[in-house]
């Protein structure tokens, strides 16, 4: 919660496309006449940032340094043209209201799997340039992991099937079911 007034409660929004407990940059604005009807939500007054975030996986044998140091560059070169302008931003909100200052630089985090490492890459960005900026990071990614020497591999998510035919003595010769229900038919005349 970051003011309660006498006409309305502002909050800031986490989860919903930030999988973790982090501001997404939404604003909720509810006003106390329809508390228990629902929420408000506003991008674009006050604070125009959201935090989104991306899932980049490699395999378990891939340089997960390189990996995290990679990321965390191509993510402030992509959003440098923002943080000016969001730390401007945050400022006039926790002028206005009560507010802790959340991380507006990027961040990465690791998590383990089975077969893989998983970074989440999360960031602030313009609320009207979501779409571009997921594309933007994505294609540097890319482009570095090509670049990478095969220090960086892309984990694969799905199943591989190798499709080998069967030795021709493998197959067993059994009659059809057809086949033998009529040589059955046929015996118990």
């Amino acid at each position: 919660m970051i003011d309660i007034g006498l006409l309305r409660t502002t909050l800031l929004e986490t989860g919903n496309w930030v999988s973790k407990d982090m501001y997404n940059g939404r604003v909720v604005r509810i006003p106390n006449s329809s508390v228990l009807k629902g929420p408000i939500f506003n991008y674009s007054q006050g604070f125009r940032f959201v935090w989104d975030e991306i899932k980049v996986v490699f395999t378990n044998t891939s340089d997960f340094q390189l990996a995290r140091e990679m990321l965390l560059r191509v993510a402030k070169e992509s959003i440098g043209e923002y943080l000016v302008e969001a730390q401007t931003s945050w400022k006039t909100i926790s002028e206005n209201f009560r507010s802790e200052n959340p991380p507006l630089e990027p961040t990465v985090a690791l998590a383990v799997n089975a077969a893989s490492l998983e970074f989440t890459v999360d960031y602030v960005v313009d609320y009207t340039k979501r779409t571009a900026m997921k594309d933007r990071l994505f294609t540097k990614i890319v482009q570095e992991v090509a670049n990478s020497n095969g220090r960086l591999e892309w984990a694969s998510s799905g199943v591989t099937v190798i499709n080998q035919p069967a030795a021709p003595d493998a197959v067993e010769a059994r009659p059809s079911s057809s086949a033998r229900g009529a040589s059955h038919t046929a015996g118990s005349h």
